[in-house]
């Protein structure tokens, strides 16, 4: 048939995909991948913010000596005026360590890494895999700030000022060039600043432990109790089964 002079207007007006549109069909069909699969997403985007701030100062403490921070690997920041340089016996340093944050950050990367390949994969022991490192790590991070916790004394008491005659010369030059107050009895009052977390140790143990509750609920999401069920009544009744066939055979 020849084309018509309207049937060439119809073809004309009728309406060219844009590249828009294609760009996001193509978007979509991305999107689509990642269906039932935002719980391990997500555990893996909360362990990398955990991971982030487990650099933050997890613990803090200022005395007569200065101010000391600590965070979650055990590297401290400290100013201090060198009090009880002159001390015979000078308070000792707080000995902290980051064993537990090496353990967690250790966790926290075969979560992303596990939840990276699982997402390509597919495969039930990635699954397992990106399901339980979480916890660890959330298990791992509350171990450390209990941990940070406990050391709070040691980082308090490394920054007080000592009572021998080395520490109080210090005091006084301290007193004389302004950096500091004179202690005497009865003569004025002095607040003291303990050893405390920061929020930066409270805020990883949360998201530590969002990731891990949402990594669990994509588990139990994927892995209902009624299918677990239904797996061991198949299992009971074919050994039941093949029980009933074994004399058969014989």
């Amino acid at each position: 048939m020849q084309p018509t002079p309207w049937s060439v207007k119809d073809i004309r007006s009728d309406p060219v995909p844009s590249a828009a549109l294609g760009q996001l069909a193509e978007f979509r069909v991305r999107l689509s991948r990642l269906n039932g699969y935002w719980g391990y997403l997500s555990a893996a985007a909360g362990s990398i913010v955990t991971l982030i701030l487990l650099f933050r100062p997890w613990l803090t403490a200022s005395g007569s000596d200065g101010k000391a921070s600590v965070n979650a690997f055990g590297r401290m920041t400290a100013t201090t005026s060198l009090l009880n340089i002159w001390s015979s016996s000078p308070p000792p340093a707080a000995r902290i360590t980051g064993a537990f944050a090496i353990l967690a950050a250790a966790a926290i990367a075969v979560t992303v890494c596990t939840v990276v390949a699982n997402l390509r994969h597919r495969t039930e022991v990635l699954s397992r895999v990106a399901t339980i490192a979480p916890v660890i790590a959330a298990a791992l991070v509350i171990l450390t700030v209990l941990y940070m916790n406990s050391k709070s004394p040691e980082l308090r008491a490394m920054l007080a000022r000592t009572s021998d005659l080395g520490g109080q010369a210090g005091m006084v030059v301290s007193w004389a060039f302004g950096n500091g107050s004179l202690v005497i009895p009865g003569i004025r009052q002095i607040s003291y600043d303990t050893a405390g977390l920061t929020p930066w140790a409270l805020l990883a143990s949360a998201t530590s432990l969002a990731s891990a509750v949402t990594a669990l609920a994509q588990w139990i999401h994927d892995h209902p109790p009624t299918s677990i069920r239904l797996l061991s009544r198949i299992a009971i009744h074919r050994s039941g089964a093949s029980e009933q066939l074994a004399p058969q055979r014989e």
